[in-house]
């Protein structure tokens, strides 16, 4: 199953294949890929507003009450205040939240790839290791297979000037 969601910010690449739906946060993020996610909170601007209001409103109130008096019904008066926009400012919040979430594909699909989420991560100060993104690991079957390729060559090798001892005996 192939999911347009899904495409590598360093590669360009969109997975042939989208992994399985296991019930985790990963839903169905292809196996190897890495999820990043960037959140930025700030203060509402609309809530900010509110309170602006909400001081003015108390302002406004105070000026009408003679100036002895003022410090005694302020507090009434604020929290007079308070209860008429506490529901508008429950509704609104007052931070902002907001996210982006990018994707890159399985780092050790080529060492370009590795490469570069190397620098990325290294500059979020996260170690590739904590997200078991080894290279060593990648490479090893392939010095494994390396090896064993030569293994199977040298007893050729070594046949071959045996037949021929055996050739220059039987002359």
């Amino acid at each position: 199953m192939f999911n347009e969601d899904y495409y590598c910010v360093l590669s360009g690449v969109s997975p042939k294949n989208i992994g399985e739906d296991e019930g985790d946060d990963f839903a169905d993020l292809p196996n190897g890929w890495l999820k990043i996610t960037i959140q930025r909170r700030y203060e509402n601007s609309d809530w900010v507003h509110i309170q602006e209001i909400k001081k003015a409103a108390v302002d406004q109130m105070l000026a009408q009450i003679p100036e002895q008096d003022r410090e005694l019904v302020k507090r009434s008066i604020e929290l007079q205040v308070d209860a008429q926009y506490c529901v508008l400012e429950e509704k609104i919040g007052r931070y902002i939240v907001d996210e982006e979430v990018r994707y890159i594909c399985d780092p050790t699909d080529s060492e370009e790839l590795f490469n570069e989420t190397k620098l990325l991560l290294d500059k979020l100060e996260c170690d590739m290791e904590d997200f078991a993104i080894d290279k060593e690991e990648e490479e090893q079957p392939q010095l494994e297979n390396k090896q064993e390729e030569v293994k199977e060559e040298q007893p050729q090798q070594e046949e071959q000037p045996q037949q021929e001892e055996i050739e220059q005996s039987a002359k």
